[in-house]
């Protein structure tokens, strides 16, 4: 079997629930919608994930009409969902070591999400505002959303089917990894020598292995940890005392570029 991409998602909100979609379309940022929205903290700006706050990867999300929504089911008393704004004032925010500018989606969407997270937060929009990805990796120019630090993150099928075979009282999926674009068809764990992949005339660099921390064991349908991956993680995944799953990627942009489920996928390895 040659390897394809058999899986294709996007986050609006950074740490919330993503969305599985046939395609993916581009801008210069990376995938349209992906991470193009956050939740910061309402006093000092600093961005919000899973990390520290579980509840937000139920927090869902879908497209309806070129608009973004998020729903959620924990608090009878509060409207099912609820329109992501695409306009605000310009703030300052932070994520990781950048330091960038977002646009504040107002009182009504710091209201919604705070009263769903029991956290004083603001929902920030990232509109025409620009961030670079980091230059010890990725190439001078580059730009990136809200993700972590790249515009694509890719795993293997293979390997995460390899990881469930090992997980006891506990089921682990590409959701856990919350992934962009997941590929079938190779060797498990063989992505850690991945370079480069080229689907669909699209051009992405491996620039990075992704280091993973406690999100890969919350469980994406409760928001609950599940205390049986993080030992398989560790006996598959360790290297150097950390953690690695997926490749994070950059890529060549084009006008009018597009990724679908299906694509059969070259890649290059050492």
């Amino acid at each position: 079997m040659l390897p394809l991409i058999s899986q294709l998602f996007i986050y609006p909100i950074k740490s919330c629930a993503g969305i599985a979609v046939s395609n993916l379309h581009f801008d210069h940022k990376g995938p349209l919608y992906d991470r193009r929205w956050m939740l910061v903290d309402a006093h000092s700006g600093e961005f919000l994930t899973q990390r520290e706050l579980p509840l937000m990867a139920i927090i869902l999300t879908r497209i309806d009409n070129g608009r973004v929504w998020a729903e959620q089911t924990v608090d009878s008393e509060l409207e099912k969902s609820f329109c992501l704004p695409v306009e605000g004032s310009l703030q300052d925010v932070a994520i990781w070591s950048d330091n960038v500018k977002g646009l504040d989606c107002g009182d009504e969407a710091a209201h919604w999400f705070s009263r769903i997270l029991d956290r004083e937060c603001r929902l920030i929009y990232q509109g025409e505002c620009e961030r670079a990805a980091d230059l010890k990796y990725a190439e001078l120019g580059t730009k990136v959303s809200y993700a972590d630090g790249f515009p694509l993150l890719v795993v293997s099928e293979t390997s995460i089917e390899a990881l469930n075979k090992e997980c006891i009282d506990a089921e682990v999926s590409a959701r856990n990894f919350r992934p962009n674009i997941v590929i079938a068809g190779t060797e498990a764990f063989a992505e850690i020598d991945w370079q480069g992949l080229i689907a669909n005339q699209v051009l992405m660099s491996v620039v990075k292995p992704c280091e993973r921390c406690v999100i890969p064991t919350i469980n994406p349908e409760t928001g609950l940890k599940q205390a049986g991956i993080l030992p398989v993680l560790l006996r598959f995944c360790r290297r150097d005392k950390k953690i690695y799953f997926g490749q994070n990627l950059t890529f060549k942009y084009s006008k009018g570029m597009e990724l679908s489920i299906g694509d059969s996928v070259e890649i290059n390895s050492k």
